[in-house]
C-alpha cells in the first residue's frame, strides 16, 4: 500500500487552519486535533495551542464561550472516553488529569457542521482528538506509546470509513509544541523523532485489515515561517531512503 504524505501550507506560507478546506484533496478530511491531559480540559477542545484552535474554529470565532457544535464535540468526546475505560472514567479522571491513558478518538462533525460554523470546510469529516505526552525532549521519551497513540487515531478514521469518502488525514506533530521543549536548538531533534515515529506507525496501519479504509493521503500542516514540520518529515523520510520533492513524498509499507 502506499501512502502520499504532502506538505500543506497556506497561500501567505503559514499553516493551514485546522478546520479549513485543503487545496491539495477533493475528498473529505479528518483534521487531527492535539488535545489536552490537563485539568480543566482533559480530553475536552479548549485552552490553548493547537487544542484552543480547533475550540476557535468549532465556536465559529476567537475568544467567545463554547458554541453548539464545540460542546457537541466535547460530549462525544466523554462519551467515547466511557466507552473506553469504562462508564464515569471521564469524569473521575478529569477531576485529577492522568497521563498514563493516552491514545486518539475519531469524532465525526454533523453533515452541517460548516453551516453552523463559517469556520469549518465542507471538507472536514470530523477530529482526530489525539492525547500526547508532555514532554520535555529533545527526543520523545516513550516511542512505543507515542506510536500507539497515532496507531489509534489511523484505527479510528479507517473504521470510520467504510463509505471510503475520508481520502486524507490533516496530521499534527503530537508533544511538540505548547509542551515540547523550549529551545529552537531541542525542538528540531524531537519533531525528527516524531516524525520518524508517526511514519512507522503509517507503516504499520497500512499493513493491518483496516487498511483497506485508511486514507491514502496524509497532509502535514506545514509553516515556512518555522519549518520544523517539513525538515522533520524530510529527515525520516530521507533516513529510510525515499526521495522526497518540495510536494512531499510517498511511503511505501513495504518500506
Amino acid at each position: 500500500m502506499q501512502i502520499n504524505i504532502l506538505f500543506e501550507t497556506s497561500s501567505s506560507g503559514d499553516y493551514v487552519g485546522v478546520l479549513k478546506n485543503s487545496d491539495l484533496v477533493n475528498g473529505k478530511i479528518a483534521s487531527q486535533d492535539a488535545g489536552s491531559s490537563n485539568i480543566g480540559i482533559y480530553y475536552q477542545v479548549g485552552g490553548g495551542g493547537v487544542n484552543g484552535l480547533f475550540a476557535d474554529a468549532l465556536n465559529g470565532a476567537k475568544h467567545v464561550n463554547a458554541g453548539p457544535l464545540c460542546i457537541s464535540v466535547n460530549a462525544a468526546l466523554h462519551h467515547a472516553y466511557d466507552n473506553q475505560f469504562g462508564n464515569g472514567a471521564w469524569s473521575q479522571d478529569s477531576s485529577s488529569g492522568r497521563g498514563d491513558r493516552l491514545t486518539s478518538f475519531y469524532i465525526p462533525l454533523p453533515a452541517n457542521a460548516h453551516t453552523t460554523s463559517h469556520t469549518v470546510g465542507d471538507q472536514i469529516a470530523g477530529i482526530v482528538y489525539s492525547v500526547g505526552p508532555q514532554v520535555p525532549g529533545p527526543k520523545v521519551s516513550d516511542p512505543d506509546q507515542y506510536r500507539q497513540i497515532y496507531l489509534d487515531a489511523f484505527a479510528g478514521v479507517a473504521a470510520a470509513n467504510q463509505n471510503g469518502s475520508i481520502e486524507a488525514i490533516r496530521l499534527c506533530v503530537l508533544s511538540t509544541g505548547i509542551y515540547g521543549p523550549p529551545d529552537p536548538a531541542d525542538k528540531q531533534p524531537m519533531v525528527r523523532d516524531a516524525a520518524r515515529i508517526i511514519l512507522e506507525a503509517l507503516t504499520a496501519s497500512a499493513k493491518l485489515p483496516s487498511a483497506a479504509q485508511l486514507p491514502t493521503t496524509m497532509l502535514i500542516n506545514c509553516s515556512s515561517k518555522s519549518g520544523y514540520e517539513r525538515d522533520a518529515f524530510t529527515h525520516a523520510a530521507g533516513a529510510l531512503g525515499i526521495s522526497v520533492t518540495s510536494d512531499g513524498f510517498t511511503l511505501d509499507s513495504a518500506t
